[in-house]
């Protein structure tokens, strides 16, 4: 049984957006345990933002980006910056 609910309809304009950036810093910088679990070379965030755009990429140009990143061998991505180019590439960024 939850004691709160998730809606948001009740607060304040403030808490509102206050909640918004709550969100939002959890998003980026929130503890997820599924990222733990991973052995790909990309940080949580990168993680958890791959997980939600590569479902968008038809079966074959997902598989490269796997390939891809089994191959590589370099320091953990932070960034949409730092991903390969070819990854890059494959997913429109």
């Amino acid at each position: 049984m939850r004691m709160y609910s998730d809606k948001t309809e009740h607060m304040t304009p403030a808490q509102q957006a206050a909640q918004d950036v709550r969100a939002e810093d959890d998003k980026r910088n929130g503890h997820f345990e599924a990222t733990e679990h991973t052995d790909v070379p990309l940080s949580p965030f990168m993680t958890r933002l791959m997980a939600e755009e590569l479902p968008m990429l038809d079966s074959s140009s997902r598989a490269r980006v796997y390939d891809l990143l089994r191959e590589y061998d370099g320091p953990i991505i932070e960034s949409q910056e730092e991903l390969p180019e070819e990854i890059r590439a494959l997913m429109d960024l």
